[in-house]
């Protein structure tokens, strides 16, 4: 598949028809609003008497309610989604008085609840602080600093800080302690002697307690105190038993706020439009296919135009792409680098052959692959019937399906030891063996992989490599850069193709492919020798004098290099599918080992059977996206793609709490 054609369209109609209007498009979910309210030139300047009734408070207050009664549900069932249809949620807004009061009653008493808890925090706090100052003798406001007088309590530094308080007693007559505790004391002193007595206080670690806002006695203020707390808790009790009760209102506010979150999209589609008192006038982007329908529903609500408009220069339409089913799934992937944009393709089926395959090699497994394709498969019904996005479940079903035929081939089927499958998977294993005539690798223990598959993931790196080069080649000559784009690309598929068949063939196939020291030694190096000359020449190209072109023409030339690390980056697909061998491997070890239990043996060695290959899968299954999607956004679409386009945003209400029917 590829990008659809996407044009431009304005629709003009009677304000008493805009609610109409504005559910057509949102039910659509096929077209992408054009915001011209800021625009200058756009027709219907806003009056600012025309009013738009708002339901973003509504909303506002339901994110808050919601959360708050959910906390306080007695059950944690999972109850099943509710399914409702526009109308259903239209009604709702029309006819949500009750509910409203409920929303607005359930703010109040949140808001309420969380000031006295933090009240009775407090209260709680000057309690605890009271009752270590029980035994103070005096009343709280009988503590002064005046002109003459000075009186403290506070903490002081336990055994010795006392002994100074009394060498301070014995020195000064105008200074008196009153030991309360092991660390609490009650000093006053006359102001003639403050900086001597400051200082003896320092020395003694003495830090005054702070009464502020106590005047009476402990016994008082722990009594006012604690009538206050009983108070609080009161109103917090009856507050709670409120709460409780909306509770019941929950799954009827729930859908609520879906009801107020579709009406706020579409008032806020309004809003990117211009209206007058009698018009709303709204543009547009929608696929050229979808033109005669969205056309064809609006005219059924009468005072409707629609009308295709010219695209301006300095506009940039969004991209909308088609894929086909089996292709579907990796749009996320497309979706996660960026849309395409000018000349790019649609990368999306050119990389889903590979992202598959190497998916596949990345678990290495095929008891792993039919686990992970039937729970994707499962993910993929339920989520479905939820009309929700099944594009991961989908994309991990194929990856699934990819590495059964791959566990096939490596021999990989729960870890087991190779040599203990039995003679029908070890054949079908074997081929992996002979890639290369004349060049054969012994097969390791439990799990066939060898060397020659390290060779087939950087062979699957050659070919993707050079598909993007050609698929750059065209993406140029569309963009009609003629002849040049022919010498450019061809002299970088020379350097590929010239390249790593000489450096494989000396370096790590013994010379498996042709015999060292022929005249096939000499094609490979001469391609690689035209190919360098070509993309010295084209690096140049555009340089001025002959310094410029020969210092551009050496750095594209540097790029060879790049290709090479771009080839072997593809080696971690053999890392990843060795690392997922090893790990299943080890674990069917540590449960052979636990067989030897006597009586909790068997439960030990089937849970650790469980748990281990569980985990493996679910890591060889992230790696496996992670590693797999970097080599199609960095070697991949580095070769060809640029990604900047700007993606459709379809006017579609996405529910939080209900499914839609629609």
């Amino acid at each position: 598949m590829a990008r659809d054609k996407v044009v431009k369209a304005g629709i003009l109609c009677h304000s008493t028809r805009k609610e109409e209007v504005l559910a057509v498009l949102e039910k659509t979910g096929r077209v992408h609003l054009i915001d011209i309210s800021v625009v200058e030139d756009a027709p219907f300047a806003r009056p600012e008497e025309v009013e738009r009734p708002s339901f973003h408070s509504l909303s506002a207050s339901l994110d808050k309610t919601i959360p708050f009664l959910q906390s306080r549900e007695l059950s944690k069932k999972r109850e099943p989604v509710p399914a409702v249809t526009v109308d259903e949620l239209s009604s709702l807004l029309d006819n949500h008085t009750e509910l409203e009061e409920k929303v607005h009653r359930s703010v109040s008493v949140s808001d309420e609840l969380i000031n006295l808890h933090s009240k009775s925090e407090e209260i709680q706090r000057k309690i605890d602080f009271l009752e270590e100052w029980v035994d103070f003798p005096l009343r709280f406001n009988q503590l002064v600093h005046g002109d003459a007088l000075v009186m403290k309590a506070g903490h002081v530094s336990a055994g010795e800080g006392f002994a100074i308080l009394e060498g301070l007693e014995k020195e000064y007559e105008l200074f008196y302690a009153i030991k309360l505790s092991e660390d609490r004391s009650v000093v006053a002193w006359h102001n003639e002697i403050n900086e001597e007595i400051s200082t003896g206080l320092t020395e003694c670690g003495f830090i005054a307690a702070d009464f502020t806002g106590f005047s009476g006695t402990p016994e008082q203020e722990l009594k006012t105190f604690r009538e206050s707390l009983a108070e609080v808790n009161r109103r917090t009790g009856e507050l709670s038993a409120e709460a409780d009760l909306l509770v019941q209102s929950l799954p009827r506010l729930k859908t609520l706020s879906d009801a107020a979150g579709l009406q706020t999209l579409r008032e806020d589609a309004a809003s990117r439009g211009r209206v007058s008192s009698s018009s709303l006038f709204l543009n547009l982007w929608l696929r050229q296919e979808d033109v005669a329908g969205l056309k064809t529903e609006l005219e059924k609500l009468g005072e409707v135009d629609v009308s295709l408009t010219e695209t301006k220069e300095e506009e940039t339409p969004p991209v909308f792409l088609t894929e086909s089913a089996s292709t579907d799934p990796y749009l996320m992937l497309t979706d996660m680098y960026g849309r395409p944009d000018g000349a790019d393709p649609d990368p999306t089926p050119l990389m889903a052959p590979f992202y598959a395959i190497f998916f596949g090699i990345c678990v290495g497994d095929a008891g792993y692959g039919i686990a992970l394709a039937a729970g994707s498969a499962i993910g993929w019904y339920l989520t479905n019937k939820k009309q929700g996005n099944t594009r991961l479940f989908r994309l991990m079903f194929q990856g699934g399906l990819a590495s059964v035929v791959w566990g096939i081939l490596l021999g990989g089927w729960f870890g087991i030891s190779f040599n203990s499958l039995p003679a029908l998977l070890q054949n079908a294993a074997m081929p992996l063996n002979n890639l290369v005539p004349g060049y054969t690798r012994g097969v390791t223990d439990g799990f066939a992989l060898s060397q020659q598959f390290l060779y087939l993931t950087l062979g699957f790196g050659l070919v993707q490599l050079g598909w993007g080069i050609i698929v750059n080649l065209r993406k140029r000559l569309s963009a009609g850069e003629g002849v040049w784009a022919v010498v450019d690309q061809t002299g970088w598929m020379l350097a590929l193709l010239g390249l790593f068949p000489w450096l494989f063939n000396h370096y790590l196939l013994d010379g498996a492919l042709y015999p060292l020291g022929t005249v096939w030694d000499s094609v490979f190096l001469g391609m690689l020798a035209v190919g360098t000359v070509l993309i010295f020449i084209m690096g140049g190209k555009e340089a001025e004098g002959i310094g410029g072109k020969a210092g551009l023409g050496a750095y594209a030339c540097y790029g060879i290099v790049n290709l090479l690390g771009d080839v072997l980056s593809y080696s971690r697909l053999f890392a990843l599918a060795l690392s997922s061998a090893i790990i299943a491997s080890v674990v069917n070890e540590i449960a052979s080992m636990l067989q030897s239990i006597p009586v909790f043996g068997i439960v030990l060695t089937v849970l650790v059977l469980v748990a281990g290959h569980l985990f493996n899968l679910a890591m060889a299954a992230l790696s496996g996206f992670i590693h797999t999607a970097r080599l199609q956004f960095v070697e991949f679409f580095g070769k060809f793609y640029d990604g900047t386009g700007v993606p459709f945003k379809a006017l579609r209400y996405e529910p939080r709490y209900v499914r839609i029917k629609r």
